[in-house]
Protein backbone atom coordinates (compact mmCIF):
# COMPACT_ATOMS: atom_id res chain seq x y z
CA UNK A 1 0.00 0.00 0.00
CA UNK A 2 1.69 3.35 -1.25
CA UNK A 3 1.52 6.12 1.82
CA UNK A 4 -0.91 8.95 2.08
CA UNK A 5 0.57 12.26 0.07
CA UNK A 6 -1.45 15.58 1.34
CA UNK A 7 -1.29 18.52 -1.63
CA UNK A 8 -3.12 21.35 -1.94
CA UNK A 9 -6.52 21.03 -3.80
CA UNK A 10 -6.90 21.82 -7.62
CA UNK A 11 -9.45 22.63 -9.90
CA UNK A 12 -8.76 19.40 -11.65
CA UNK A 13 -9.48 17.48 -8.24
CA UNK A 14 -13.38 18.80 -8.20
CA UNK A 15 -14.83 16.04 -9.81
CA UNK A 16 -13.32 13.67 -6.83
CA UNK A 17 -13.52 16.18 -4.01
CA UNK A 18 -17.38 15.83 -5.04
CA UNK A 19 -16.95 12.05 -5.07
CA UNK A 20 -15.77 11.84 -1.74
CA UNK A 21 -18.46 14.37 -0.29
CA UNK A 22 -21.10 11.99 -1.53
CA UNK A 23 -19.71 9.01 -0.14
CA UNK A 24 -19.91 9.20 3.30
CA UNK A 25 -22.67 8.44 5.58
CA UNK A 26 -22.47 10.61 8.32
CA UNK A 27 -23.65 14.39 7.74
CA UNK A 28 -24.75 13.47 4.38
CA UNK A 29 -26.00 16.29 2.20
CA UNK A 30 -29.85 16.22 2.05
CA UNK A 31 -29.33 18.01 -1.76
CA UNK A 32 -26.77 16.01 -3.18
CA UNK A 33 -26.30 18.91 -6.08
CA UNK A 34 -27.04 21.70 -3.17
CA UNK A 35 -23.06 22.17 -3.89
CA UNK A 36 -21.42 22.90 -7.66
CA UNK A 37 -19.08 22.61 -8.94
CA UNK A 38 -18.70 26.48 -9.32
CA UNK A 39 -18.95 26.61 -5.22
CA UNK A 40 -16.36 24.35 -4.43
CA UNK A 41 -13.92 26.16 -7.35
CA UNK A 42 -15.12 29.98 -5.26
CA UNK A 43 -13.57 28.07 -1.85
CA UNK A 44 -10.59 26.61 -3.36
CA UNK A 45 -9.69 30.03 -5.34
CA UNK A 46 -10.96 33.00 -4.07
CA UNK A 47 -12.66 32.35 -0.24
CA UNK A 48 -10.27 29.99 0.97
CA UNK A 49 -7.91 26.90 0.43
CA UNK A 50 -8.36 22.82 -0.08
CA UNK A 51 -6.23 20.26 0.59
CA UNK A 52 -6.71 16.52 -0.55
CA UNK A 53 -4.94 13.63 0.78
CA UNK A 54 -4.30 10.92 -1.45
CA UNK A 55 -3.09 7.22 -1.98
CA UNK A 56 -2.47 5.47 -5.04
CA UNK A 57 -3.43 8.65 -7.02
CA UNK A 58 -6.61 8.58 -5.56
CA UNK A 59 -8.35 11.37 -3.58
CA UNK A 60 -9.97 9.59 -0.20
CA UNK A 61 -9.88 12.48 1.59
CA UNK A 62 -10.02 16.11 1.36
CA UNK A 63 -10.41 19.17 3.88
CA UNK A 64 -11.31 23.17 2.64
CA UNK A 65 -10.90 26.11 4.64
CA UNK A 66 -12.73 29.40 4.23
CA UNK A 67 -10.13 32.37 5.02
CA UNK A 68 -13.32 34.55 4.08
CA UNK A 69 -15.05 33.70 7.86
CA UNK A 70 -12.07 32.08 9.64
CA UNK A 71 -13.94 28.60 9.15
CA UNK A 72 -13.67 24.83 8.13
CA UNK A 73 -16.35 24.73 5.17
CA UNK A 74 -15.41 20.82 4.53
CA UNK A 75 -13.95 18.18 5.74
CA UNK A 76 -14.89 14.35 4.83
CA UNK A 77 -12.86 10.98 3.89
CA UNK A 78 -14.24 8.11 2.54
CA UNK A 79 -15.48 5.45 4.89
CA UNK A 80 -13.19 2.67 3.96
CA UNK A 81 -9.88 4.93 5.08
CA UNK A 82 -11.64 6.30 8.36
CA UNK A 83 -9.74 5.68 11.44
CA UNK A 84 -6.36 6.31 9.46
CA UNK A 85 -5.72 9.58 11.18
CA UNK A 86 -6.44 11.30 7.63
CA UNK A 87 -9.25 13.74 8.95
CA UNK A 88 -6.68 14.61 11.74
CA UNK A 89 -3.75 15.24 9.32
CA UNK A 90 -6.11 17.88 6.68
CA UNK A 91 -7.66 19.38 9.86
CA UNK A 92 -4.01 20.13 11.22
CA UNK A 93 -3.07 21.73 7.74
CA UNK A 94 -6.31 24.05 7.61
CA UNK A 95 -5.83 25.26 10.83
CA UNK A 96 -2.64 26.12 10.97
CA UNK A 97 -3.30 27.44 7.75
CA UNK A 98 -6.20 29.68 9.06
CA UNK A 99 -4.33 30.66 12.13
CA UNK A 100 -1.41 32.01 9.83
CA UNK A 101 -3.56 34.43 8.13
CA UNK A 102 -4.56 35.68 11.68
CA UNK A 103 -7.79 33.89 12.34
CA UNK A 104 -8.27 34.09 16.05
CA UNK A 105 -11.05 31.27 16.57
CA UNK A 106 -11.69 28.79 14.41
CA UNK A 107 -15.50 27.43 13.54
CA UNK A 108 -17.15 24.88 11.96
CA UNK A 109 -20.49 23.38 12.10
CA UNK A 110 -21.68 19.41 12.19
CA UNK A 111 -24.60 17.19 13.25
CA UNK A 112 -24.93 17.04 17.25
CA UNK A 113 -24.88 13.19 17.12
CA UNK A 114 -22.53 12.26 14.59
CA UNK A 115 -19.12 10.73 15.35
CA UNK A 116 -17.34 14.08 13.94
CA UNK A 117 -19.03 15.99 16.50
CA UNK A 118 -17.03 13.54 18.91
CA UNK A 119 -13.51 13.87 17.07
CA UNK A 120 -13.72 17.46 17.02
CA UNK A 121 -14.56 17.48 21.02
CA UNK A 122 -11.52 15.14 21.71
CA UNK A 123 -9.25 17.46 19.61
CA UNK A 124 -10.15 20.47 21.27
CA UNK A 125 -12.75 21.93 19.87
CA UNK A 126 -15.67 23.74 22.05
CA UNK A 127 -19.39 23.38 21.19
CA UNK A 128 -20.60 26.90 21.12
CA UNK A 129 -23.87 26.66 19.63
CA UNK A 130 -26.56 24.71 19.41
CA UNK A 131 -29.54 25.92 16.80
CA UNK A 132 -33.14 23.90 16.61
CA UNK A 133 -31.64 22.41 13.11
CA UNK A 134 -29.29 19.64 15.34
CA UNK A 135 -26.39 20.65 14.06
CA UNK A 136 -23.38 22.13 16.68
CA UNK A 137 -21.16 25.19 16.06
CA UNK A 138 -17.76 24.28 17.11
CA UNK A 139 -14.64 26.52 18.06
CA UNK A 140 -10.77 25.85 17.81
CA UNK A 141 -9.24 28.91 19.38
CA UNK A 142 -5.47 30.07 18.75
CA UNK A 143 -3.98 29.35 22.14
CA UNK A 144 -1.00 31.92 23.09
CA UNK A 145 2.35 30.87 24.42
CA UNK A 146 4.13 31.66 27.50
CA UNK A 147 6.33 34.80 27.23
CA UNK A 148 10.13 33.23 27.12
CA UNK A 149 13.11 34.18 29.05
CA UNK A 150 14.67 37.31 26.43
CA UNK A 151 11.09 37.78 24.00
CA UNK A 152 10.49 41.02 23.67
CA UNK A 153 6.79 39.75 23.18
CA UNK A 154 4.37 36.76 23.28
CA UNK A 155 3.62 35.11 20.57
CA UNK A 156 0.62 32.77 19.55
CA UNK A 157 0.36 29.76 17.89
CA UNK A 158 -2.00 26.57 17.24
CA UNK A 159 -0.08 23.65 18.50
CA UNK A 160 -0.63 20.55 15.66
CA UNK A 161 -0.57 18.08 18.69
CA UNK A 162 -4.05 18.50 19.71
CA UNK A 163 -4.36 16.99 16.12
Amino acid sequence: MSPIQLRLARHHDIAAIQSVRLSVTENRLSHPGSVTDTEVLNYLSRRGRGWVCTMEQRVVAFVIANGSDGSIWALYVLPEYEGRGIGKLLLARACRWLFAIGVKAIRLRTDTNSRAHGFYQHLGWQARHRPASGDVTLTLKRRPLPVRYGASRSTCHWSASRL
